[in-house]
C-alpha cells in the first residue's frame, strides 16, 4: 500500500501594494502593523513582553511568529534601551537568516566620485637597481598625502543615514534603503535647528520624509518607496513598487524595511522630544 506524505509549504507572506504600516497612538514599546494595500492584515512587528536583548518579533495574523529581528543592544529597562541598537539580524522563527540591517552615515551620490591624486615623480629605484630612498619616502608622502586630503574632504562633504541590508553580518549585500534626495538635506542641517524646527506646533507631523528601497548595488534604480503620511493623531507609512521586485527579493525587504520604519519614526520621535 502506498502511503502518501504531505509536506506543509513554508509559511508564505503575500503582498498587495501599496503596503501599509501603522503605528498605534498608544503602546506599550514599540509596535507597528503592516497591511496589504486591500486593508488586510499582513504582520504586526513588536516588543516581546520579556527579553533582556533588543528584538523584535514578528506575527501573522493567527498570532504565529514569523520573523525575529535581534539587535545589538542587551541593556533594557521597563521597554526602554539605552540606545537603539545600529545592527540587527532578521531571522525566521526557526531561526534561519533572513538578512541583516546595518545603518551608518554614508556620502552623498553626487560626490561619490569627488577625490584628489597627490602624485609623486621620484624614482623608486636606481640605475644600478639599488632602491632610491627619497624615491620612497616621496612615494609614500604622496600616499599619506592622498588619504589625509581625502579624509579632509569627505569630513566636510553632506552625508546622510542609510541602511545597508545584506544576507548575514559578514555576507554579501542585498540591497540599500536610502532617504529621498529631499528628505536627506534635511540631515544636514545642525542638530539643534532639526530639534528646534521638530518642536514647533504640529511639525513633527507634518514633516512626511521618504525613503527608497535598491536592490545591489548603492546606486541602482529605486524599486519600492517608503513614504510617511501626514497624520494627526497616528504615525502611518505606505510602501509603494515602483520597480521589478522578485517573490525572493520581497522575503528580506518588507521585514527589512517594517525595522527601518520603526527606527526612522523612533529616530523623529527622539528630536521632536515626543
Amino acid at each position: 500500500m502506498m502511503q502518501i506524505i504531505q509536506i506543509k509549504p513554508e509559511n508564505v507572506l503575500m503582498y498587495t501594494y501599496p503596503l501599509k504600516m501603522e503605528f498605534p497612538m498608544i503602546s506599550i514599546g514599540r509596535q507597528v502593523d503592516v497591511r496589504n494595500g486591500d486593508g488586510k492584515f499582513i504582520m504586526r512587528a513588536s516588543d516581546p513582553f520579556i527579553s533582556f536583548k533588543d528584538a523584535m518579533s514578528y506575527v501573522d495574523g493567527s498570532g504565529k511568529e514569523v520573523y525575529r529581528a535581534e539587535g545589538d543592544t542587551s541593556f533594557r529597562f521597563m521597554f526602554q534601551f539605552a540606545s537603539m541598537s545600529s545592527t540587527w539580524n532578521i531571522v525566521t522563527a526557526d531561526g534561519k537568516p533572513v538578512a541583516h540591517v546595518d545603518d551608518y552615515w554614508a556620502r552623498m551620490e553626487e560626490f561619490k566620485d569627488m577625490s584628489v591624486n597627490i602624485t609623486s615623480s621620484a624614482p623608486v629605484m636606481q640605475s644600478n637597481g639599488i632602491a632610491d630612498v627619497q624615491g620612497v619616502l616621496g612615494n609614500v608622502a604622496a600616499s599619506f598625502g592622498n588619504n589625509l586630503v581625502n579624509s579632509a574632504v569627505r569630513s566636510n562633504l553632506p552625508s546622510r543615514l542609510v541602511y545597508q541590508v545584506k544576507d548575514h553580518e559578514d555576507g554579501n549585500t542585498l540591497g540599500w534603503i536610502v532617504p529621498s534626495r529631499g528628505t536627506a538635506w534635511f540631515d544636514f542641517l545642525p542638530y539643534s535647528t532639526r530639534i528646534q524646527l521638530l518642536n514647533l506646533p504640529l511639525a513633527a507631523r507634518a514633516y512626511a520624509p521618504s525613503y527608497e528601497f535598491k536592490i545591489g548595488n548603492l546606486y541602482n534604480p529605486t524599486v519600492l518607496k517608503l513614504q510617511k503620511q501626514r497624520d494627526l493623531l497616528v504615525d502611518k507609512y505606505t510602501v509603494e513598487k515602483i520597480g521589478d521586485l522578485s517573490d525572493q527579493h520581497e522575503r528580506w525587504a518588507i521585514p527589512a524595511l517594517t525595522l527601518v520604519a520603526m527606527f526612522e519614526r523612533t529616530r523623529v520621535k527622539k528630536m521632536a522630544d515626543w
